[in-house]
């Protein structure tokens, strides 16, 4: 059966975490029919394990892939095997609060086609650390020439199925699949909603160095694409 709305976590070594946030998306979407697809590369913790467990107490599918093949694609992955018209992405650490589902649902209402979980009009936790912030706020500042929203890193947003399905070629590179939806969809109505980005409970971030380049990599990328196409998107 068809659900209305899709959350996907993309997971690796997130046992620590997991059960914690699915309960919290419990609770956030429990007015409405939602399902939630793990998307794992394999973790060494096993986390896919965790989610079956959850399964039998929650709407969960698992995809469980053969190896660690990037944040993005299993965003991706995790939106075309679903069926539901609203796909919402959140990172499986516990960072994203899940309160902010119900407001993102009512953007929907709206007119929205995205919503963005800005931490830019929210707040971060002190945890955080200053060097993780300050490379946020460069990112933000680099991805400029391609979208005007605040946080077009963000890994807590919300989509309707047809922006993804238009989406011919992706480019998969690296984690920040928002801003690759936000340049491909410049007519797209985008709205930000304010969240609390907290800090992780267990386990430890997956930037670095590595995630860096390919992060330039992709801004690249985009910048061939805007040439090609000869537009820059228009969000609100």
């Amino acid at each position: 059966m068809m659900v209305e709305y899709a959350v996907i976590l993309p997971t690796y070594n997130e046992k620590g975490n997991l059960r914690a946030v699915v309960e919290a998306i419990g609770r956030a979407m429990s007015k409405v029919d939602y399902e939630i697809w793990v998307v794992d590369d394999n973790s060494p913790d096993k986390t896919y394990e965790e989610a079956r467990s959850l399964a039998k107490e929650f709407p969960i599918h698992l995809i469980r892939r053969p190896k660690k093949m990037g944040l993005a694609s299993a965003v991706v992955t995790g939106f075309l095997s679903s069926s539901a018209n609203k796909l919402i992405c959140m990172d499986s650490d516990g960072q994203h609060d899940a309160r902010v589902l119900p407001v993102m649902i009512n953007m929907f209402g709206k007119g929205a086609d995205i919503i963005v979980g800005s931490r830019f009009l929210g707040d971060v936790s002190e945890e955080w650390g200053q060097r993780r912030n300050l490379m946020s706020k460069v990112a933000t500042a680099l991805a400029n020439p391609f979208t005007k929203i605040k946080d077009p890193m963000s890994g807590c947003f919300a989509v309707k199925r047809e922006l993804v399905e238009q989406i011919g070629q992706w480019e998969m590179v690296g984690y920040k699949i928002l801003l690759e939806i936000l340049v491909k969809s410049p007519d797209a109505i985008v709205y930000e909603v304010p969240i609390h980005f907290g800090a992780r409970q267990y386990g430890s971030s997956k930037l670095n160095w590595r995630e860096v380049w390919r992060y330039l990599l992709l801004l690249w990328r985009f910048f061939l694409y805007k040439i090609k196409n000869k537009q820059m998107p228009k969000q609100n």
